[in-house]
């Protein structure tokens, strides 16, 4: 389950245990010391010294506060330049005398004019990420030591703050949200400053990047610095479409889908860029900008920006970019990797490309990866025909701390076709259970005997890995499903990236919902889906699992959306997609079904869902599980409400499971949860009382689905729930299970809903 940090009780408790797990490691101690090093010093110098180019060059360069990375720009010239120095100067002057009301006024008006100053000639290129990391030098109260702004965007959204803002003021609404959770900051530069200039960056490791499917980078375990999360060879993308127009057609056509849009409307606005293309090419080069590019994402026929395609439409600069051709473009890397040791003419660079995949037996690809190169400006050519790395691609190439893998002969010659290359499964060896058990995620608990049925279940046929959790809702189906899929995958760099959540929707009949469709407006294109792309991946990636999660699986008849699934898992067959013969928009005419798939579904029953047919629950190991641990669950310990305030409501929750659960009303951790936020949110606001509080959080959460025949378990549940409410002084709660009892007696049936 993913956690909702624009809750403020879910944000607290997620900066608690991010600073707690990080203050244990060397490389999180190393830097705060080097901070308060770095930010005295600059705080404590005098004109002289600050004025200085000596001085100057460690205020530009210091990648104390944070590294730039790909985004490294030479500003020598600036470093240099004793205006520049003395504007800067008068910046941090007026921040130490002015006083904090001031702040806004003076950065605003030096972020102006340090951008008009630091521009050509001085610098060739926008020195971005330095400037963010300059400004949070000279006032570390304000600023984060999130450079890089796309970052920090998605950060800001995933807590609660609005997109409106920009450049230093959207640090300064990061920082205000974060006081609101935690707390106001202190002033100065004491180590808990320090700690909440750093918090936005550890919670965007841990809440962004590790969620992400496609992680392109990692935290270094030793220094705590990103660096590149490379592909293998094997999984990357082989070879690169040429865009005429470079960069500037890619930010013309990503525009576009800025606020989203539909996959054709997209279309049709690339064809107004260029009308001579034909639509089948036209269609190649959307592909490309999701593949290849990553700047844009499939979401059914919805097309959106990904976090880069924002950070590359805003700046243009190819920086924004450089991660994901650097560690999935197969040769992308190895280019820039041999131009590290000397120039090399173009020749001599197409022969290497030759080794690294056998299968490019033409100089087509060899010549868009060359196009790329110089359009990107990484090499030039100078008077003796060599190709060179310029002082851009030096910055690239730096950061390629691995040898490039190339292609065995083998894979090399393998068809794009993923049907042709997953004709036979690779069995791969799963981890075992108390493997699994041991990754499993910290914040959810779970009987070990559950995770086991769970892994029994899955695993007792050797291609049908198909499992269903049902029983209360509430309970944590799902939240089980999902934390057993990462623990399955807790062995690689990223787990999430064998994982899909879909979330099954009513009035799915067919299984285009899921596999989707050739477009029925032109036969050269096809309506793709996460499911698709995903099953595409599992199939191409047969020595690893690849989970899907089918949350509320009947909400539809899972016979009829899932029927060409159900048929190939039984007999080990092929999948058909489509019937056009050839590859559609990368999507295979069939695909045999993949022996690494697993399938775990969450069912509820009630009278918006739909019964399980047999065909389903012939394929599929059936999981029951009505009990949950109210004393168990993970929020008593980040609650911020007082100690006897949690015993009373701990004990009215655990009192009402036990009532209610012979007659299976009883709740799951889902109401427990929304019970303890209820009550917290009143005590925020002041008006309401505790006790009214958890009333009506009980109210509200729990009585609306009490509802029944006139039977012996029915009566005694209501009779229980009304004592135990009556003890606890929950008035409101009482009379309404009270007249419940009444509708009982005189109707034979009572529901909350009259």
């Amino acid at each position: 389950m993913a956690v909702d940090l624009k809750d403020n009780v879910n944000l607290k408790a997620a900066c608690e245990a991010v600073l707690a797990h990080n203050r244990e490691l060397p490389w999180y101690q190393s830097w705060l010391k080097k901070l308060s090093e770095f930010l005295l010093k600059v705080q404590d110098a005098d004109q002289e010294e600050f004025c200085s180019t000596e001085f100057q060059e460690q205020l530009w360069e210091s990648e104390v506060i944070t590294r730039t990375g790909m985004g490294t720009v030479n500003v020598a010239k600036v470093i240099a330049d004793p205006g520049v120095a003395e504007y800067l100067w008068s910046i941090r002057a007026s921040l130490k005398s002015g006083g904090v009301q001031l702040y806004d006024q003076v950065l605003a008006e030096g972020w102006r004019e340090v951008n008009q100053r630091v521009a050509p000639p001085l610098v060739g290129r926008n020195p971005r990420l330095k400037k963010y990391r300059l400004f949070a030098a000279l006032c570390p109260t304000e600023l984060t030591t999130i450079a890089h702004y796309p970052k920090l965007r998605t950060l800001a959204s995933l807590i609660g703050v609005g997109s409106k803002e920009r450049g230093l003021s959207l640090h300064r609404t990061v920082l205000e949200r974060l006081d609101e959770a935690l707390g106001a900051q202190e002033q100065g530069l004491s180590l808990p400053t320090l700690e909440r200039m750093t918090l936005p960056w550890l919670l965007y490791m841990k809440f962004v990047k590790e969620q992400e499917t496609e992680v392109t980078e990692i935290a270094d375990p030793v220094t705590g610095q990103e660096r590149l999360n490379p592909l293998p060879a094997e999984r990357r993308r082989r070879g690169m479409l040429a865009i005429g127009g470079g960069i500037a057609t890619i930010r013309a056509i990503i525009e576009f889908a800025k606020e989203g849009c539909k996959r054709e409307d997209l279309v049709e606005h690339m064809r107004s860029i260029n009308p001579s293309h034909a639509t089948s090419s036209i269609r190649t080069q959307l592909n490309s900008l999701i593949a290849e590019w990553g700047v844009l994402r499939a979401q059914g026929d919805e097309i959106h920006l990904t976090p880069r395609g924002e950070g590359l439409l805003d700046s243009g600069e190819p920086d924004e970019v450089s991660d994901w051709l650097l560690t999935r473009v197969l040769g992308f890397d190895h280019m820039l990797y041999a131009l590290r040791s000397g120039p090399i003419s173009v020749s001599a660079l197409n022969d290497a490309l030759r080794k690294v995949n056998p299968g490019w037996t033409s100089d087509r690809a060899l010549t868009s990866l060359t196009f790329w190169l110089r359009t990107l400006q990484l090499v030039e050519t100078r008077a003796d025909k060599l190709l060179y790395l310029t002082e851009f691609g030096e910055t690239w190439a730096a950061q390629i701390h691995w040898e490039p893998q190339s292609l065995t002969p083998d894979a090399g010659t393998v068809s794009t076709c993923v049907a042709a290359c997953s004709e036979q499964s690779v069995p791969f060896e799963r981890p075992s259970l108390e493997t699994i058990q041991r990754s499993f995620p910290a914040d959810i608990v779970f009987p070990i005997s559950l995770v086991a049925r769970l892994d029994a279940g899955l695993w007792s046929h050797p291609r049908r890995h198909f499992a269903l959790l049902t029983g209360l809702s509430g309970a944590g189906k799902t939240v089980l499903a999902r934390g057993y899929a990462l623990a399955l995958h807790g062995g690689q760099t990223n787990p999430a990236d064998g994982l899909l959540t879909v979330p099954v929707q009513p009035g799915w009949h067919d299984p285009s919902c899921l596999l989707g469709y050739v477009n029925p407006l032109s036969n050269e294109s096809y309506v793709r889906t996460a499911f698709v792309d995903f099953l595409i991946r599992a199939s191409a990636d047969s020595e690893r699992p690849y989970t899907v999660v089918l949350d509320e699986m009947n909400l539809s008849h899972p016979e009829q959306y899932l029927a060409p699934l159900l048929s190939a898992m039984e007999t080990g067959g092929h999948i058909d997609l489509h019937a056009q013969g050839n590859d559609i928009s990368g999507v295979p005419p069939t695909i045999a079904y993949p022996s690494n798939l697993v399938i775990i579904g969450t069912v509820n029953m009630d009278e918006t869902t739909h019964g399980l047919s047999d065909k389903v629950l012939d394929r599929a190991a059936v999981i029951e599980f009505w009990d949950i641990d109210v004393e168990a669950f993970p929020g008593w310990k980040t609650s911020a409400l007082p100690e006897a305030q949690i015993t009373k409501v701990r004990d009215t929750l655990k009192g009402l499971v036990k009532a209610l659960r012979p007659a299976r009303l009883h709740f799951g951790w889902r109401t427990v949860h929304d019970v303890i936020g209820y009550i917290e949110q009143a005590k925020r606001g002041g008006v309401i009382d505790f006790d009214a509080a958890l009333d009506q959080a009980i109210y509200a959460k729990v009585l609306p689905k009490l509802r029944g025949e006139d039977t012996p378990r029915i009566q005694a549940a209501f009779a229980d729930s009304r004592t135990l409410l009556r003890d606890m002084k929950l008035a409101d709660s009482a009379t309404k299970v009270g007249e419940l009892q009444d509708d009982l007696r005189s109707l034979g049936s009572a529901r909350f809903w009259r």
